[in-house]
């Protein structure tokens, strides 16, 4: 009993600490409606089904209490293919077997086996995998199961995803995002026919509903307004982009890319489906911060501002927001800590060239031009195809003098990161303003500096009446 209590442990172990961090990190597991399971002991788990990725997603939203008492219907003659897959599938989660093909006088019998012992079961009513997004027809075999087990709830389960993630034909998995969408609990009095036209009835709506479409991944991305919120640290930027992306989110949609996404509707704080790329960015920005010297600090900083840069893109993409809200811009950072690096060389005509580079519109900038010697950095993104970065359509700074933001950023009572001298702020705060006289000028973007000294409700009211009249425009930046 000992050993098989370790077997059982190591199971859950297995399920908990690997498969689910594997899939939160890979395919981004987004679950809605998860307090419908939470506070049930027995049910039957019905779902749509296009990916042999579901069982492992369904398992995923399991309490851990019933991940040793849950088994799902599964196709024996596919699994048995392959001795090693068919091994590990039924070792990790002890599914009921089916042989299609064989003819037995009760084909719901090893359900009712589990059932009847007070475990758990997950169905596919399809019977097996359809079309790809499409929901198929219901076999009768879940309707005669619920009519049988009346006191069992059915939870129904819409999954959106897998069939793009891990679909047919595919002999390895894609690091796309899925979205699992639990609906409420179910206990039903007719009969098996009804039970099943009901069912399926269900996880259409499920399908269809506002929560399982707003992940849906868009085909082209939707053009979103970016604001860019600038400033040397200190200078109060990440609380003025939040709270304008709160205020802005009465009438818009608006997604703030900080150092975490944030996504708001209606004043209130959205949940989000994780991004991998965000994820990347959150490791190499952690591993930034630990640097002891500006010659460390550079690459890391440099690749996690490329990273966020890509997320700018994938927010659009996946979010559709109406307004992206940058707790400080890629391209911007990048150009305007060129004066910290290479002081001398910094001026506003260099600045110019260098964000025509970064974007892609520096044809004009030849491959013999000084620029590329001074700054070699910038002919190595333009030779592995990096230079596409995005300027955003507006652009505000929050200007404060440094020694009050080394004020506010010993107050803080954390480590201080190498850049954050006043020394330092003192060349970043020019190459800041810098840069935003160049957008202004040169790509006749929409910018304004800010007292970042005044109160912050103050502040925000200005930046909101900045917004509102930016946004009236054409975008500059094509």
């Amino acid at each position: 009993m000992k050993r098989l209590s370790k077997i059982f442990s190591l199971r859950l172990l297995i399920n908990l600490f690997m498969l689910r961090p594997f899939l939160k990190l890979v395919f981004g597991v987004n679950v809605t409606g998860r307090k419908n399971l939470g506070a049930l002991d027995r049910y039957i788990i019905i779902a749509n089904h296009n990916s042999h990725l579901d069982i492992m997603l369904l398992f995923s939203i399991l309490p851990a209490r019933h991940i040793l008492t849950t088994h799902p219907v599964a196709a024996e003659e596919y699994f048995s293919k392959w001795k090693v897959l068919f091994k590990i599938v039924d070792y990790l989660f002890r599914p009921i077997w089916i042989v299609r093909e064989e003819k037995v006088e009760d084909p719901l019998k090893g359900m009712k086996e589990k059932l009847s012992s007070g475990h758990n079961i997950i169905i596919f009513p399809e019977g097996t995998r359809g079309v790809p997004g499409q929901i198929g027809k219901f076999k009768t075999g879940v309707g005669r199961l619920a009519e049988e087990y009346r006191d069992v709830p059915i939870i129904p389960v819409f999954l959106s995803g897998p069939e793009k993630a891990f679909p047919k034909k595919s002999a390895f998995p894609l690091p796309i995002w899925n979205n699992v969408t639990v609906g409420p609990p179910q206990i039903f009095r007719g009969g098996s026919l009804d039970i099943t036209a009901s069912l399926e009835k269900m996880i259409r709506e499920l399908s269809e509903s506002e929560t399982a479409n707003r992940h849906r991944r868009h085909k082209r991305a939707k053009h979103s307004f970016a604001l860019a919120v600038l400033g040397i640290d200190g200078s109060g930027k990440s609380t003025l982009s939040r709270g304008l992306s709160i205020r802005l989110s009465d009438s818009f949609k608006v997604c703030l890319v900080s150092d975490n996404l944030e996504f708001y509707e209606d004043e209130k704080q959205k949940e989000v489906q994780p991004l991998l790329t965000e994820k990347l960015r959150e490791a190499v920005g952690r591993y930034a911060k630990t640097a002891k010297s500006l010659k460390n600090y550079k690459i890391p900083k440099m690749t996690e501002l490329l990273l966020r840069d890509r997320i700018m893109g994938e927010v659009q993409r996946w979010y559709s927001p109406d307004i992206v809200v940058l707790d400080g811009c890629p391209l911007l950072n990048l150009t305007a800590w060129v004066k910290l690096y290479k002081e001398k060389y910094f001026n506003a005509d260099l600045c110019s060239s260098a964000i025509k580079i970064l974007t892609g519109r520096g044809r004009g900038v030849r491959k013999a031009d000084p620029i590329f010697e001074k700054f070699p950095e910038l002919a190595v993104l333009k030779r592995f195809k990096l230079t596409h970065m995005k300027l955003p359509d507006a652009v505000i700074m929050l200007d404060i003098d440094p020694s009050v933001s080394i004020k506010r950023i010993q107050s803080r009572g954390e480590r201080k990161q190498v850049h954050e001298t006043e020394e330092k702020l003192v060349k970043l705060r020019e190459g800041y303003l810098i840069v935003c006289n160049s957008v202004k000028k040169e790509f006749n973007i929409p910018t304004r500096i800010l007292d970042g000294e005044s109160e912050i409700d103050k502040v925000t009211a200005s930046a909101f009446e900045f917004v509102e009249e930016a946004c009236k425009r054409e975008p500059a930046n094509g």
